[in-house]
């Protein structure tokens, strides 16, 4: 460690708060050098070895960032009453200042001369940091806090991560932003990031728009080793539910209604029954799902009744539907 010659008055104030020495309010270390800044406080200004980190005698304490010398702080721990217009005109301040001293030294308004340099120079507790809100906790036992690789990402790039387990076959970075709640700016960094990481690959690929193939970027997971690290830490929050035209057929169903009227006048309180008959009927498995969880119960109850829903698949699933949800009722 580099002895420093200091000024009295802070060498007082070094040696009541680091009997050998400056020690690094950061990491705790003891290895310190001088930086010689001129600074109009007059403060000396250390750098740790260890962390690099830049600091003072004040720092973490009640006086840190003071604009005011050691001599002054020394002035104010040797007087005898410490009301603000006796502080205004031994140091020469203003009222306000004098007050915020004043302020500042209560603790210790009745102590002693060494007490009041002990209150001044005494750490002040840390905050603790807030719990990451996409972390597990607690983790299981085979995994440690330490070896996360989530730390230095933003609640935003998890919030993508997260969006992006959700959607295993891949999304746009719109849809993206939508599910995780990000604006499109944002989602398009984190997903660089995401990518520069190799957590995170994009793709030109065909999808289905309305009647239409459009070209555009899907994101999807990687499923790389380290991806699959880093979501074994990743917290599992549900997305924000995607907002749909009410009482319409979601557009990526639109291709299965090949005649009559076209999907895009459909509505479900005046078509019900042809939707139902046209997506339960076809063989798009997730438009049956969706028309199975979404079309009103006397529309499926109707559709039972239909030639080519008597018997097979189609009516053990209508039967099911319809049975689950009367006992919900």
């Amino acid at each position: 460690m580099v002895v420093v010659e200091l000024d009295q008055p802070e060498e007082l104030l070094v040696k009541t708060r680091w009997r050998d020495g400056p020690v690094c309010p950061s990491c705790d270390s003891e290895g310190a050098e001088a930086r010689d800044e001129p600074t109009r406080a007059e403060w000396t200004t250390w750098r740790c070895r260890g962390c690099r980190a830049r600091f003072r005698v004040t720092t973490g304490t009640v006086l840190h960032s003071t604009k005011l010398t050691p001599s002054d702080w020394i002035a104010v721990a040797g007087m005898e009453e410490l009301a603000p217009p006796q502080i205004a005109a031994a140091i020469g301040v203003s009222r306000v200042t004098s007050r915020k001293i004043a302020a500042v030294m209560e603790p210790a308004h009745d102590g002693s001369r060494s007490e009041r340099l002990r209150h001044m120079m005494s750490p002040r507790h840390r905050r603790q940091p807030a719990p990451d809100p996409w972390q597990l906790d607690p983790l299981p036992a085979t995994l440690r806090a330490e070896d996360s690789p989530l730390g230095s990402l933003s609640d935003g790039a998890k919030a993508i991560l997260n969006a992006l387990r959700a959607r295993p076959f891949g999304a746009t970075a719109a849809k993206l932003a939508e599910l995780a709640g990000v604006s499109y700016s944002q989602t398009l960094r984190c997903l660089a990031r995401l990518e520069q990481r190799g957590w995170a690959k994009a793709a030109k690929t065909s999808i289905h728009y309305g009647y239409e193939l459009r070209r555009a970027t899907v994101w999807s997971l990687s499923w790389s080793d380290g991806c699959m690290h880093a979501l074994s830490y990743l917290r599992d929050r549900p997305t924000r539910p995607l907002e749909q035209i009410p009482d319409r057929v979601p557009r990526r169903f639109w291709r299965n209604f090949w005649s009559g009227a076209s999907a895009d006048t459909l509505t479900i309180s005046q078509h019900g029954l042809h939707i139902a008959e046209t997506l339960i009927g076809g063989h798009d498995v997730s438009a049956r799902a969706w028309a199975l969880s979404n079309l009103p119960t006397p529309v499926l109850r109707e559709c039972r009744t239909l030639r080519g829903f008597e018997t097979g698949l189609n009516a053990e699933l209508l039967d099911l539907e319809i049975a689950r949800r009367a006992a919900a009722a």
